[in-house]
């Protein structure tokens, strides 16, 4: 058998065309696919297997909401993965257009799902990535200011703003909250790249390396699931037919899923990135990331307090209590083309 990926959100857009591109590029892979629908995990795993008959095809129950289902889809993971994961492709997200939801612990929903489910799971299962391996967290443009998506900025002052954002009453309009916790949490996914990819090297063994993707605009894709039926109709139907125009009209980082799947497979499994760790990747080009990103202050912030959130302890994470002095915030770093390892200064 080929090499093992772990591969979360794999049933619908993007977390599809990564499955799909992965097998195409490693038909003897064994994929497991992590998710909360396990019906529609069970169907996926069918057809990827009559489409690809030499891969291993596994399922494995996971609620991004829920720490108790991402320890337990750990613990499934290692049985699955005796030798090893070779890359951990952390693709699961949501948006809603609803403000202040929360899950029963009073901790934004977005921001638990999108960026506290990963960095859990990211804990429990890096110490189980080989040498050579990959931890892949899926980010967005949006993270930062600097480009003009649509989504409100971020807002990040500190890391408790993420998780408690303050309370409603600047007299925004409806959803716009809830569009900023989407954006604040795709800044936090590059924050705890980072930061993990810190840890890793403090540790003083190889890798794995650890990196942020940008997967682009993907109109098409379940991620305006939560949005009106009109809204949700042009998403799904029309944008994705005017691709071009898009682009055109908006800019280069506009992408069917199959291409943006691609992109994120290829980081998976592709030699020519190998030694590419703690950088953002938007397309297939290492890019820098927004300013803010680079705050190592803010990076140990929110690390600190996901942990306490998530109640990581030092014996489940190889990586997670090494000790890491937070620094002056860094300023970003060179263009690609002048890295020498890809890897932006410390």
């Amino acid at each position: 058998m080929g090499r093992t990926f772990l591969l979360t959100g794999p049933t619908r857009g993007l977390g599809l065309a990564t499955a799909r591109a992965l097998l195409r590029r490693e038909p003897d892979a064994t994929l497991i696919l992590a998710g909360r629908d396990e019906a529609a995990l069970a169907r996926l795993a069918q057809r990827l297997g009559k489409a690809r008959p030499r891969a291993r095809l596994e399922t494995v129950a996971l609620d991004l909401q829920s720490a108790p289902s991402i320890r337990a889809a750990a613990a499934a993971v290692r049985d699955r993965a005796p030798q090893g994961i070779d890359a951990l492709i952390l693709s699961a997200g949501l948006q809603f257009t609803t403000d202040g939801l929360t899950t029963a612990d009073g901790v934004d929903l977005t921001f638990a799902n999108n960026h506290l489910g990963h960095f859990l799971l990211a804990n429990l299962l890096a110490g189980d990535v080989v040498a050579d391996g990959r931890i892949l967290f899926v980010s967005s443009g949006t993270h930062d200011p600097a480009q003009k998506t649509g989504i409100p900025a971020p807002d990040l002052r500190t890391a408790r703003d993420a998780a408690f954002p303050p309370a409603a009453g600047r007299g925004e309009a409806p959803g716009t909250a809830a569009r900023r916790a989407y954006s604040t949490s795709k800044l936090c996914n590059v924050l705890c790249a980072y930061e993990l990819d810190r840890r890793i090297q403090l540790c003083g063994r190889s890798g794995p390396g650890v990196l942020a993707f940008d997967p682009g605009l993907m109109p098409g894709t379940g991620l305006a699931r939560t949005y009106p039926p009109l809204l949700r109709a042009l998403w799904s139907w029309v944008l994705p037919n005017i691709i071009p125009l898009l682009r055109a009209m908006m800019g280069p980082n506009i992408h069917s899923a199959a291409v943006s799947g691609d992109n994120l497979a290829r980081l998976a499994v592709d030699p020519s990135v190998h030694g590419w760790t703690g950088v953002y990747v938007s397309g297939r080009a290492a890019i820098r990331s927004s300013d803010a990103s680079y705050d190592r202050a803010l990076q140990a912030e929110l690390w600190a307090l996901s942990a306490e959130l998530t109640g990581l302890s030092p014996a489940e994470a190889e990586f997670a209590w090494k000790a890491v002095s937070p620094g002056p915030p860094v300023r970003p770093g060179p263009e690609p083309e002048a890295f020498t390892t890809l890897r932006l200064p410390a």
